[in-house]
């Protein structure tokens, strides 16, 4: 092989000498310029999906309300200029006239949903129309708009959202109004069936807000490219990732139980039901009786037991012979009110039948919760009986509730997380405002954490903050609230508090405290705290002025001293440790 001239390879280093930076250069504004552009398209998404998200809570508010007023069979009110009688509502007591001779007209669904429209447009700017390719009303006939919607909804679409742009830009959003069994009291006669698209709602929002938000994360997207020039990779947090799963857990389990709750409410009633066409027959309503999953109660007027099932004796721990002729409310808890069992009695005498849930005793003195369903049962020249069926529903509830613990809870200290801490401090600061009350927020930063963690180890690290929580826990009263806000940092709400010298005595106990030696698995170590405090009202009345009062306060904590702690300034004078 040839060997290569001097001028070749200089020519090749040259070019190599260029070529690399270049080759990278041209990938990082590559790189710089498609996270660009997938944000810029990322901030229309957003404001879309917020609109989406607005149009779908308000049609779900204007549905169930719809829903309500014809599971009623429309609802009455007094005839004024703002509510008129309906001269489409063909309803042979469209008006009467009360026994004092108030007039009185029907408000059906539709025309409650106008002037629902008619308050969301002088109150927000929203526009909402009630519309129909066979309106009975004209001035529900829907545009092009709606009308080509409606059709995508019979094709099987679930909803439509689109922005609108112009001189007032708009967000409009629309979804299908079905046919259920309580709409065909009205609309039977135009020949539709249960489950069919009756019409929509069309949701008109203005877009002015949203877009000014989306001009603003533009701007700030423009600027943060044009002077990093990198890569912006956005990275979920764990525990978001986690309280999204455990809140779509929760959600997922509560609708599983509504439904197996109102299957079996179905299949008990119908149980119920042919248990009391069968009754005369001995025979076959014992073979019932006694082969049932679900426990079946019987008793007499008073409430006395006449016969329970096998399923009832191994869920209560009761045998028959221990129960027959006593009274029901030896399975009472202390978990309602007399309260609750008299307005049972009230509706089950009024109604004939009774169902809810119930805590109950069984006979070694364990709580558990059932769903109960309680059916009259009355025969001509026969005494009034009642039968109750009892489902345990305790293991469904215990597996909610710990679900909703766990979304509300920093897993690593068991103290409320961040999404928890803000709901109570939204709760106190309207407590507050209501009684006339102050309340102290402290901003915890722990002081040397990290070198313990880069020394020791990440369960070192775990160790000390749980220690940390736990010493915390010990500083505050039992109405107070300490959260773990991510990392090692923590957040208090100091409830009620007479005077700042209390504060003061608080948050001198808590640096005290944190400054001790912990005596760790891997060794002693020592580490303090910073602590930012914000006083409510003097310092903030509404959260985010309040928080970044308490941040302000907390930043000079540890740009000064550390371990002390801070009140935000008032008047030029600082408060501090």
């Amino acid at each position: 092989m040839r060997a290569p001239t001097k001028r070749s390879s200089m020519v090749g280093g040259l070019s190599s000498l260029w070529l690399q930076p270049v080759i990278l250069f041209a990938i990082v504004a590559f790189c710089a310029l498609m996270s660009f552009a997938l944000n810029w398209r990322q901030i229309d998404a957003n404001m879309h999906a917020v609109a989406r998200e607005r149009g779908a809570a308000l049609f779900r508010l204007l549905e169930l309300t719809r829903d309500w007023n014809a599971r009623h069979g429309g609802v009455y009110v007094p005839v004024t200029p703002a509510t008129l009688p309906n001269p489409h509502l063909d309803h042979p007591r469209r008006d009467v006239v009360t026994h004092e001779g108030q007039p009185l007209t029907m408000i059906n669904p539709a025309y409650m949903t106008r002037q629902i429209a008619e308050i969301a447009q002088l109150a927000e700017g929203v526009q909402l129309h009630i519309t129909s390719l066979k309106p009975i009303r004209p001035a529900n006939a829907a545009d092009a708009w709606e009308a080509n919607a409606l059709r995508r909804f019979e094709a099987g679409l679930a909803e439509v959202t689109e922005f609108i742009p112009g001189v007032a830009p708009v967000h409009r959003y629309m979804a299908p109004l079905k046919v259920t069994e309580a709409c065909l009291k009205c609309h039977s006669q135009q020949g539709y069936e249960v489950g069919q698209i009756r019409g929509g709602v069309s949701i008109i929002m203005p877009a002015a807000e949203l877009l000014a938000i989306r001009d603003a994360d533009r701007i700030r997207s423009i600027a943060f490219h044009l002077l990093m020039f990198c890569v912006a990779a956005a990275l979920l947090h764990l525990l978001v990732r986690r309280t999204r799963g455990y809140l779509l857990a929760l959600e997922h389990l509560t609708l599983e139980q509504e439904q197996v709750i109102a299957d079996r409410t179905r299949d008990l009633s119908q149980a119920n039901s042919i248990l009391e066409r069968q009754l005369e027959d001995s025979e076959t309503a014992a073979t019932v009786f006694e082969n049932a999953a679900e426990a079946i109660v019987v008793t007499d007027e008073k409430g006395n037991f006449i016969q329970v099932n096998p399923a009832f004796s191994q869920m209560s721990g009761y045998p028959p012979e221990e129960v027959l002729g006593r009274p029901v409310g030896i399975l009472k808890s202390d978990r309602h009110p007399a309260d609750f069992y008299a307005q049972m009695w009230r509706l089950l005498i009024r109604d004939s039948r009774w169902q809810g849930e119930v805590w109950n005793q069984r006979k070694n003195g364990e709580v558990f919760i059932v769903w109960l369903s309680i059916s009259c049962v009355a025969s001509s020249g026969q005494p009034r009986r009642y039968v109750a069926t009892l489902t345990d529903i305790t293991r469904s509830k215990q597996l909610e509730e710990e679900l909703r613990h766990r979304a509300y809870h920093d897993p690593l200290t068991d103290l409320p997380n961040r999404a928890l801490f803000s709901d109570r401090l939204r709760v106190a600061i309207s407590q507050a405002q209501r009684h006339g009350r102050s309340f102290a927020l402290c901003f915890i930063d722990l002081d040397g954490f990290k070198p313990v963690n880069d020394r020791y180890g990440h369960a070192a690290g775990d160790e000390l903050l749980v220690e940390c929580s736990r010493r915390l826990r010990a500083c505050m009263r039992a109405a107070d609230t300490i959260a773990r806000l991510g990392g090692d940092e923590f957040a208090a709400i100091l409830i009620d508090v007479g005077s700042r010298r209390e504060v003061e005595e608080v948050a001198t106990r808590i640096v005290a405290d944190l400054a001790r030696p912990f005596a760790l698995d891997a060794g002693a170590v020592s580490i303090s705290c910073s602590i930012g405090i914000a006083l409510f009202p003097e310092h903030g009345a509404d959260a985010e002025v309040l928080q970044h009062s308490a941040d302000a306060a907390l930043y000079a904590v540890k740009e000064s001293s550390r371990n002390a702690f801070r009140i935000c300034p008032e008047g030029g004078q600082d408060v501090s440790a």
